[in-house]
């Protein structure tokens, strides 16, 4: 079948079934903001999404150079594996069978405005915790981190077998790129063809997880974490880990001790910057969930992913935004929210 036949054939398709096929995204998403819109009456704080900007960085950074790395990634790929006659040739033949696929192009594109009207409602949520729930479960949570791991704070064990400066630039990077990754792939999930219902589980699992876990259970569990003890008057439980992290700041960069204190000055002038949020660890609970969903692309991609999420979980300790138990309670949230998408979706069959 000719490019042209195929092009004919997909501009038949028409947005009410792109609609119908993102139903189950797009039910979860409106139940999110519908609960941020019931908060702001609550707080009295008007719900501003910020969803347009968000689009606007999508769309000219954000797309534009995931797409770049992915053609780098696919000729790379052609040139090694592959190995055509023409790869460059190979590689345009590819693009153009992807990008006129008005079908794969619509659903995607369907996907990915959704998602981020989410990210929109999940951040006004998250920003709104300190207000419907002042933090109030930090000692018991530190206590229970001592009780857990035989009396000793975990960050102490943490910097124990691997405190050093370098160490703790590596996973402050990695900590870092987790946002990379998770843009990247929503991205991927959102315009994938094949196997729809395994990208689709990943996109609806995301929104369950982040909800439930970042929006929901946060607001139940208000917690700072370790940075913050000291300065919400907890104690100076965590002063020394603080310090270190200063310390280590002076011959290796710690990037986190700059958003530390942006998300602390946004806390104390009530601006929108604050999202301080401890219980339970999104960066834990959503790296798990890339696992998972690494390792339907195949073992060494999981295996890679694991690596990765070991990582985190550790970073989230050491660099002082988490108590151990939030990254336990995230990595469950996670596969909870894994296997209640994978159900979903297989209810709702539109996938």
């Amino acid at each position: 079948m000719t490019m042209q036949a195929d092009i004919s054939r997909s501009s038949s398709f028409r947005w009410p079934r792109m609609l119908i096929g993102n139903r189950l995204l797009i039910g979860c998403v409106a139940v999110t903001i519908a609960m941020a819109l019931y908060v702001s009456e609550v707080i009295g704080v008007p719900y501003e999404s910020q969803t347009f900007a968000a689009l606007m960085m999508l769309f000219t950074s954000l797309i534009p150079g995931f797409l770049i790395l992915l053609m780098l990634g696919r000729f790379g790929y052609l040139a090694v594996v592959v190995r055509p006659k023409r790869p460059i040739h190979h590689m345009v033949g590819d693009a153009r069978r992807i990008f006129f696929d008005v079908e794969r192009m619509g659903t995607g594109l369907v996907s990915l405005v959704t998602f981020m009207f989410f990210m929109g409602s999940f951040a006004y949520l998250k920003f709104a915790i300190p207000y419907v729930n002042p933090f109030s479960w930090d000692v018991t949570f530190a206590e229970w981190d001592r009780a857990l791991h035989f009396g000793v704070n975990p960050y102490e064990i943490a910097l124990g077998l691997i405190g050093t400066p370098m160490v703790a630039t590596v996973v402050n990077a990695a900590y870092h790129g987790w946002l990379f990754l998770v843009y990247f792939s929503v991205i991927l999930a959102c315009f994938s063809k094949e196997k729809r219902a395994t990208h689709y589980r990943y996109l609806v699992a995301i929104v369950l997880v982040w909800f439930f876990g970042g929006n929901v259970i946060a607001m139940l569990l208000s917690s700072a974490g370790p940075v913050y003890y000291e300065r919400l008057g907890f104690g100076t439980e965590f002063a020394p880990l603080m310090e270190t992290l200063h310390a280590y700041n002076e011959i290796g960069r710690i990037w986190a001790l700059d958003v530390h204190e942006m998300l602390w000055e946004g806390y104390v002038a009530d601006g929108r910057a604050r999202g301080i949020s401890a219980m339970p660890s999104m960066h834990v609970a959503s790296t798990v969930l890339m696992t998972l969903y690494a390792y339907t692309f195949g073992r060494w991609f999981g295996r890679a992913m694991t690596v990765f999420l070991v990582v985190i979980m550790v970073g989230s300790v050491m660099l002082a935004w988490h108590y151990a138990l939030d990254g336990y309670l995230g990595a469950l949230i996670g596969v909870l929210g894994w296997k209640l998408a994978g159900w979903m979706v297989r209810k709702d069959g539109a996938a």
